[in-house]
């Protein structure tokens, strides 16, 4: 799945939320030695996995982290480089939205609103919460189709590798 311009799902998947020490340790023998925070994050987690089925790979961590954490699959951009979903969705409405068009679409959609874009009127940031255990791709997908929208995408945080020289 393509999500906004060429970012695929890639290499594992990251956990975005507070995680007890027995989840932790449960995480770390479900991903055989590959579990690891994310520098400069302290709040995210990484498993990396060389598994096809990302979508199956992230049902199965999702089930050891429960309502923890927000499980979202690693993006790669169409240059390979790293891009880490951060557990909330960027969303860029047809219209500048009411207040009340946002708080019902996060309550149709299950998501939160945790800010308007305040350079783009009709665009806003929304979490996605810790008890969904939707495929966090599905989510854009879903957010994209509702009417009221023009674009939704993960936001995510970049790991740009140096060139060597």
């Amino acid at each position: 799945m393509t999500i906004e311009n060429s970012r695929v799902p890639a290499g594992g998947v990251v956990i975005i939320g507070s995680l007890s020490k027995a989840t932790q340790d449960r995480l770390e023998k479900t991903a055989n030695g590959k579990f690891a925070k994310l520098a400069d994050s302290p709040l995210t987690h990484v498993v990396e996995t060389s598994a096809g089925d990302l979508r199956k790979f992230s049902e199965r961590i999702n089930k050891v982290v429960g309502t923890e954490g927000v499980v979202a699959p690693m993006l790669a951009d169409d240059e390979g480089n790293r891009l880490f979903p951060t557990g909330r969705m960027q969303v860029r409405f047809k219209q500048p939205p009411t207040d009340d068009l946002l708080s019902d679409f996060a309550k149709r959609h299950k998501v939160e609103l945790t800010q308007r874009n305040k350079w783009s009127p009709q665009q806003a940031e929304f979490a996605v919460r810790t008890d969904d255990a939707r495929y966090f791709p599905d989510v854009a997908v879903e957010l994209e189709k509702d009417k009221t929208v023009v674009s939704a995408w993960p936001d995510v945080r970049t790991a740009f590798q140096r060139e060597k020289t």
